[in-house]
């Protein structure tokens, strides 16, 4: 008999074993191991083991890839005009989230799993490149969060209901940044984006290309050819997950993302 109290460990332990490659019957094995022999799937529901896997580790490990991807399919999936990346390496922190339209938000994610213990640098970090940012945070973390996030960080909290369902709420709007920072907004692009949308001359050192752009263009004009910058290098990946969105699990969402390869290939 499974025991549901186990769940939790269930799913960190296939969590931690899954990979997008693996084929379906790699998965059914690694199911297998973990449930005793029982494979916990219902065969009148014609679920393969990798819907079942995908189900189960959303519903029972509520880690950052659960809480992203549900956030993606439940909120930036609806908005339109916009390309969301996923893993930005910003300042000293890689930020899990960002969308870019005509503004540029940056989402933090921070589940009950983790700490805040990074929060304050993230913080500094995204502040000076993202005209808003948000947390999202369960509603059971909420009151520990917001004692490390400046009043004019934006809140989402999120709560799963007794089904494994995902409910998302902005309780906070967040503040345009007093903040943004020329230089590490350039310093995220590489220098061949430099040259190319700024002109620059190709340089043995970067920063030398940064400080020349800032000494000749605008901090206006620098944070919109920023945005430009970085929606244009990521909207063939951003659209192709959209196009391809109801034949890819939740949580190879940043997989596909980043590989651009269709389901029907990988999926086996």
């Amino acid at each position: 008999m499974l025991k549901k109290n186990n769940y939790f460990e269930y799913a960190q332990s296939l969590s931690n074993q899954y990979s997008t490659i693996l084929s379906d019957f790699s998965i059914e094995e690694k199911l297998l191991e973990v449930f005793n022999g029982q494979l916990p799937i219902e065969k009148e529901n014609n679920m393969t083991a990798r819907e079942f896997l995908n189900t189960f580790l959303i519903q029972n490990y509520p880690n950052e890839i659960a809480v992203k991807s549900t956030f993606i399919k439940n909120i930036l999936f609806k908005t339109k005009n916009h390309v969301s990346i996923f893993e930005l390496n910003v300042g000293q922190s890689r930020l899990d989230l960002c969308k870019i339209s005509t503004s540029s938000t940056a989402f933090e994610i921070k589940t009950d799993l983790d700490t805040p213990q990074r929060l304050k640098q993230q913080m500094d970090d995204y502040f000076q490149v993202f005209e808003k940012v948000y947390i999202i945070c369960s509603i059971n973390n909420v009151e520990n969060m917001v004692n490390y996030t400046p009043k004019e960080c934006g809140i989402y909290t999120y709560r799963i209901a007794k089904s494994g369902k995902y409910f998302f709420k902005k309780i906070r709007t967040a503040q345009k940044s007093d903040n943004i920072s020329s230089t590490a907004q350039l310093s995220i692009l590489t220098k061949r984006d430099l040259t190319s949308y700024f002109n620059c001359p190709y340089l043995e050192n970067k920063e030398d290309m940064i400080d020349s752009i800032i000494k000749n263009v605008t901090e206006e004009e620098i944070n919109k050819i920023f945005k430009n910058c970085l929606k244009n290098k990521f909207q063939i990946k951003w659209d192709f997950l959209v196009e391809h969105s109801s034949d890819i699990l939740e949580i190879d969402y940043q997989w596909f993302f980043k590989n651009n390869i269709t389901p029907e290939i990988v999926y086996l």
